[in-house]
C-alpha cells in the first residue's frame, strides 16, 4: 500500500475529483446508466451508428431498451462474474466490425460501458498470451524483462516503436522499435496513474461529444475511450505519433515505470487485446519485483557475509598483532596434528618468546611495548609460508605451527627467525632478540604434549643465555 507521501504527492499532482470528461474517442462509444440499472444517464454522440438509438432517445431508458433483453441479461451476469467485458453481434451497417466488445466497469453509483469494434482473430489470444507469459515468468534479470516485455508488446501491437521509461534508471528508458535501441527520457506529460490501459487510436480523429441526463455523473476518467490530457497529446504529436497505448507498470521498479507504443498511422487494439497486454505487463511487474527482491537478497546475503566473516576474523586474531589469537592457534594446531597423524607427514611447533620484554616495558612504556610485539610479529610472518600458521601464545611469547616440517626444516627456520629478529633495529627499543623452542609431532602425540615439549625446549634456549635456538632433542 502507497505511504501517507505517496498519497499526498498524487494529491499534488492530481486532483481528488476528476474533471468531467466531454469527449471521447469516436471509435467506439460510451454508455453509463445507474448501478441499479434503472435508466441511462449518459451516451456519447455515435450512439446511433452502434445501437440504432439517439442519445436523445436513449437517456432515462432502462439499458434493455438500447441493448436488448438478452445483452442486458448477459451483461448483467458478466459483471456479477468479474469479468471485464464481452462479445456481441453488431446489428448495425454503420458498423464495420461483425461484433463488438462491451468492456463494463462499475462505480459506487454507475455502470459504464465502452463499445467498441471486435475483430474475428481473438481465439489467438489465449496461445500468444501462454507464450508470452512464459518468457515473462522465467527472465532470470531485468533487463532480460524488460527485453521480453517490449518484444511481446511490439509483436501483439504491430506498433511501429515499443518503449519502456523507468526513473530507476535516471529517468530514462531502452526503445524497440525500427530505430533501434536507444535512450529517450521519462515523459513528464504522462501524468495519469492508472491500472487500466491508456489508449489512443488516431489523434487527428474528431471527438465524439456526450450527452447527460441531469443528475448525477459518472467518473469517466478510466474509460479507455477517454482522450489523453492535452500534454500527452502534445508530447505524442511531437514524437509525430497518430496512434498510442499506455501501460502504467509501478510495481516493476522502486520508482515508475510506462511501457509506452506509438505509431504514425491510426490503429484500433480491440479490448481483449489490451487485457491481454495489461496481463503481460501486470505479470512483468511482479516478476520484475520478485527479481529486485532477489537482488536486494542476494545483496544483503553478500554484506551479512562479509560481516560474517569480518567478527569470525574479530573473534579469532589478536587485536594488537593482527596475528591468530590462542584460540585459534590451538584449533589450528589440533587440526594440522589430526592431518600429520592420519598421513604419516611431520609436524614442526616454534615456540618463542621475545627475551627481556619485562625491561622494555619498564624502559619505554607499554606503547613501546605493543609496538615490538606488533614488529615481531610482522617479521616472524614474513618468514613464514602461507600454509604456515602464526599465533599470540600469550604475553610475549608467540607459536608457529608448520605443517609438513622436519627436525631439520625445522632448526633451519628457527634459526633465519632468530636471526631476522637480531638484525632488525625495532625504535626505540633498537636491537630486540627472542628465544626459539622446537618440537616435531610424534605418533601417538597430542598437541599439550607438542606444546610441552616446544616450551622445554624453550626454556633451554633462555638458559643458554637467549638469542638462539634449542629443540627437544637436547631436553632429552
Amino acid at each position: 500500500m502507497p505511504d501517507s507521501l505517496d498519497r499526498e504527492l498524487d494529491a499534488s499532482i492530481r486532483p481528488s475529483v476528476p474533471p468531467p470528461v466531454e469527449a471521447v474517442q469516436p471509435h467506439g462509444c460510451l454508455i453509463a446508466f445507474d448501478s441499479d440499472w434503472q435508466g441511462i444517464r449518459l451516451a456519447s454522440a455515435n450512439l446511433s451508428r452502434f445501437f440504432g438509438l439517439t442519445p436523445a432517445e436513449a437517456l432515462g431508458q432502462p439499458p434493455e431498451k438500447v441493448l436488448g433483453a438478452n445483452i442486458a441479461t448477459a451483461l448483467a451476469s458478466t459483471l456479477a462474474k468479474g469479468a471485464p467485458g464481452m462479445t456481441i453481434p453488431s446489428g448495425q451497417a454503420g458498423v464495420t466490425s461483425r461484433h463488438l466488445y462491451v468492456s463494463t466497469q462499475m462505480t459506487e453509483r454507475h455502470v459504464i460501458l465502452g463499445v467498441e469494434p471486435q475483430p474475428g482473430d481473438s481465439h489467438e489470444l489465449p496461445g500468444l498470451g501462454y507464450a508470452w507469459g512464459m518468457r515473462i515468468a522465467q527472465a532470470s534479470s531485468v533487463s532480460e524483462l524488460y527485453a521480453h516485455l517490449l518484444r511481446a508488446l511490439h509483436a501483439l501491437t504491430g506498433f511501429e516503436s515499443c518503449t519502456l521509461y523507468s526513473h530507476e534508471y535516471g529517468g530514462h528508458s531502452v526503445r524497440l522499435g525500427q530505430e533501434g535501441t536507444r535512450f529517450e527520457p521519462f515523459p513528464s506529460a504522462v501524468g495519469r496513474r492508472t491500472t487500466a490501459p491508456m489508449v489512443l487510436v488516431d489523434s487527428r480523429a474528431e471527438p465524439i461529444g456526450l450527452e447527460r441526463a441531469p443528475g448525477p455523473q459518472p467518473d469517466l476518467s478510466h474509460s479507455p475511450l477517454c482522450l489523453p490530457p492535452p500534454s500527452l497529446m502534445a508530447w505524442l504529436s511531437g514524437r509525430q505519433a497518430r496512434a498510442a497505448l499506455i501501460l502504467d507498470i509501478d510495481e516493476t521498479t522502486p520508482g515508475r515505470s510506462l511501457a509506452i507504443c506509438r505509431d504514425r498511422q491510426p490503429r484500433h487494439l480491440a479490448p481483449p487485446l489490451r487485457h491481454l497486454l495489461l496481463q503481460l505487463a501486470q505479470l512483468a511487474a511482479l516478476r520484475g519485483t520478485l527479481l529486485n527482491q532477489k537482488r536486494e537478497t542476494r545483496h544483503r546475503y553478500r554484506e551479512l557475509h562479509e560481516r560474517n566473516t569480518k567478527l569470525q576474523w574479530l573473534a579469532y586474531t589478536d587485536p594488537l598483532t593482527q596475528v591468530a589469537n590462542r584460540q585459534r592457534i590451538e584449533r589450528l594446531l589440533e587440526a594440522e596434528l589430526t592431518v600429520a597423524d592420519k598421513g604419516g607427514s611431520p609436524l614442526a611447533l616454534l615456540l618463542f618468546d621475545i627475551d627481556h620484554f619485562k625491561s622494555i616495558n619498564d624502559t619505554h612504556g607499554h606503547g613501546v611495548g605493543d609496538q615490538v610485539l606488533h614488529r615481531v610479529a610482522q617479521i616472524a610472518q614474513a618468514q613464514l609460508r602461507d600454509s604456515d600458521h602464526l599465533g599470540r601464545w600469550g604475553g610475549e611469547e608467540f607459536i608457529a605451527v608448520v605443517p609438513g616440517c622436519d627436525l631439520e626444516l625445522a632448526q633451519e627456520l628457527a634459526w633465519r627467525l632468530c636471526r631476522s629478529l637480531n638484525e632488525c633495529r625495532i625504535a626505540p627499543v633498537g636491537r630486540v632478540t627472542a628465544s626459539f623452542g622446537i618440537a616435531v609431532s610424534q605418533p601417538g602425540d597430542t598437541s599439550r604434549k607438542l606444546v610441552q615439549r616446544a616450551d622445554r625446549a624453550m626454556y633451554c634456549a633462555k638458559r643458554a643465555g637467549r638469542a638462539c635456538v634449542r629443540t627437544q632433542a637436547l631436553d632429552a
